[in-house]
């Protein structure tokens, strides 16, 4: 389950993974795209940003 902010609705709503429209691994994180019941679509960003590995030791 999810929660999102509606501008639609004027309310929080609370959407079930059924609601999932997109998931993007990014350098930023993960983003994540749900679409209410009325066809508003929130964009959620998640997990850590990417980090540089570090160096191989030879």
């Amino acid at each position: 389950m999810f929660v999102i902010d509606c501008p639609a609705h004027r309310a929080r709503m609370i959407l079930p993974v059924e609601r999932i429209r997109g998931l993007h691994n990014t350098d930023a994180g993960i983003l994540l795209d749900l679409e209410c019941y009325c066809g508003h679509v929130a964009h959620i960003r998640t997990g850590r940003a990417r980090t540089p590995a570090p160096p191989l030791i030879h």
